[in-house]
């Protein structure tokens, strides 16, 4: 992989991401989210944190001490995260500790490992260990979205895991609705929470509209009431790709100005990866747009108070080994994502796995991060990223003579492999 490193960018990066200071809580007006009290315009843009898996434990402890860890998010312009956690953390194992639960599923190495770099950990119940993240995360000025991944923690997600829609073998929604109450009561008081995601990518053979009505104006409202302060965000179904049946019938809640609705997307989301290279890309990039809009993105395009946030969750491309296919979904999303000044969420941060899958230490290609957490895996394709995280539109954007400049740097950098 080939990079190269332009003087002006460190200082435009400065001038342009988007860590301005601002008051929270966060609420919505129209399709943009913004700061409560004053109306301004908060851009988020967001890394994804993985922490829902069998360890229960955000991941990368046992390679980073959690400050580290929490800078480098900062230093990679990302100015929030989406945090993921398993709904049985907090209603069955919200007491055991963190130190046991390795021990239980033999990885007593990685525990050492986590004890040279965060010794406290270790020592402290699930929960605690949750908070300490975000504690930290606060510390440092990072905005969260909690985001409830699955019920029974392991790996997402399969068509037929158990976890997929109300109802199945480990989704019990009334556990799902206790568990999150718990959480929200739980950071009332802490104000870098600033959303809640009420489920990652429902799918499978019990998805309806109707079910997916019920339960998301429910957990809606329980989420509101035990902390009116947290932005609601709300997946579609068939993995958060689809939102389609609201054009017919908006969805009526007593927390509109806290409602955002989440998607994914991914080169391979709704067709094979290889579709990306079938055609010329500025008309294969139009049309897949079209098909996204139409199917999910149509909520921010609404005029007026019709209109509702898109919160872009999971996007995101291996790091290594740059395929033509993933550089082409990359520059047209980013190319439109841009231009909508989107709020989004790179898939992932994370360097690698405690477990997955049956392995242990397991690398993540679509890290954002190194293996070892200390370096980015790809910096050429993370300054792809730059003009996604600027605020581009609504109050305080960034100069349109600083935009402009940044633009022709970024213009001058290619994925190459």
């Amino acid at each position: 992989m080939e990079t190269h490193h332009h003087p002006l960018l460190s200082f435009l990066l400065l001038l342009l991401l988007p860590f301005s200071s601002h008051a929270l809580p966060l609420s919505t007006n129209n399709r943009w989210i913004v700061d409560s009290a004053t109306g301004q315009r908060v851009k988020l843009a967001c890394a994804n944190w993985p922490g829902a898996a069998e360890t229960m434990l955000p991941e990368g402890l046992d390679r980073q001490p959690l400050p580290n860890i929490v800078a480098a998010i900062r230093r990679l312009g990302f100015n929030c995260v989406r945090l993921t956690y398993a709904t049985y953390m907090v209603t069955r194992h919200a007491g055991d500790r963190v130190g046991r639960t390795f021990d239980g599923l033999g990885l007593g190495s990685v525990k050492d490992e986590i004890a040279r770099f965060n010794p406290l950990v270790v020592r402290m119940t699930h929960l605690q260990a949750f908070d300490a993240v975000l504690d930290e995360l606060g510390r440092q000025g990072v905005m969260v979205d909690i985001d409830n991944h699955v019920s029974k923690p392991m790996w997402c997600c399969r068509e037929k895991d158990g976890n997929g829609f109300f109802g199945d073998e480990y989704f019990d929604p009334k556990e799902w609705l206790l568990g999150l109450t718990i959480l929200a009561r739980r950071y009332v008081y802490k104000p870098q929470v600033i959303g809640m995601g009420l489920r990652n990518e429902l799918r499978g053979e019990r998805q309806s509209e109707a079910t997916w009505r019920k339960y998301v104006t429910l957990a809606g409202n329980a989420i509101h009431v035990a902390n009116p302060n947290v932005l609601i965000f709300a997946g579609g179904i068939s993995y958060a790709s689809v939102l389609s049946f609201l054009k017919k019938k908006p969805l009526s809640t007593t927390f509109g100005n806290k409602l955002v609705y989440e998607s994914h997307w991914y080169p391979f989301t709704a067709g094979p990866e290889k579709v990306w290279t079938e055609k010329p890309l500025n008309q294969l990039c139009r049309a897949k747009i079209d098909g996204y809009v139409n199917t999910t993105a149509f909520s921010f395009t609404a005029g007026g108070s019709a209109a509702v946030p898109l919160f872009v969750g999971e996007v995101g491309i291996p790091g290594t080994e740059v395929k033509k296919s993933s550089d082409n979904f990359l520059s047209c999303f980013a190319t439109w994502a841009a231009e909508n000044d989107l709020d989004w969420a790179w898939w992932g941060l994370q360097g690698g796995y405690y477990f997955r899958d049956n392995r242990t230490g397991m690398d993540e290609y679509f890290g954002a991060l190194s293996y070892f957490w200390d370096r980015p895996r790809n910096p050429f394709l993370l300054n792809r990223l730059r003009l996604m995280q600027l605020k581009n539109q609504g109050r305080e954007s960034p100069s349109l003579i600083y935009s402009f400049i940044f633009i022709i740097f970024c213009s001058m950098t290619t994925l190459r492999t």
